[in-house]
């Protein structure tokens, strides 16, 4: 048994707090408005008001992005992490090598294999698995490190999902 650096888990993340935030302040912005002109004894000024039609157009629109932000995210989870809770995913165990790192301003994917089967990942794509980067504080920290990967394929976009991971000690 070796040093467990990460496990898949269901984690709410700020930005789908956002997105939920959005559709919302669309819907409440005409009481704001009517509040805030009341505090003040006047109307607002134009730039920061909006009709109320407007308002929940843009509020409907915005909760329909959010709703499929949020329907992709539950199909990914349950694709990957519920596989991995019910103990149906691939374990692959040995070396990093062919580790290619991101660098610290992003912009490319961070890469490595073990064994012949590849995993790519950045902090700046959304997934339900494994996705820090070495230049972000990731686990994975270069070629000849010993570990035990598991991990789900999704699909050909975002390949093979890391779900588990562990430091072992290398064979002898």
């Amino acid at each position: 048994m070796g040093n467990v650096l990460y496990e898949a888990q269901f984690q709410f993340t700020s930005s789908m707090w956002i997105l939920l935030i959005i559709p919302v302040m669309f819907f409440i912005w005409p009481w704001i408005q009517n509040t805030l002109s009341k505090l003040i004894g006047r109307e607002l000024p134009h730039m920061v008001t909006f009709p109320r039609t407007a308002c929940i157009t843009f509020g409907c629109i915005a909760a329909v992005a959010a709703l499929i932000v949020f329907l992709f995210q539950g199909h990914m989870y349950f694709k990957t992490v519920g596989v991995y809770q019910r103990g149906q995913y691939e374990v692959v165990e040995g070396y990093v090598e062919n580790f290619d790192p991101m660098p610290y301003g992003g912009h490319t994917n961070e890469s490595f294999e073990i064994n012949d089967v590849y995993f790519e990942y950045s902090d700046y794509n959304v997934t339900s698995g494994y996705r820090n980067t070495k230049s972000h504080g990731g686990v994975i920290t270069g070629d000849g490190q010993y570990l035990k990967i598991g991990y789900v394929y999704y699909n050909s976009t975002y390949g093979n999902i890391i779900v588990y991971i562990e430091e072992l000690s290398p064979p002898s």
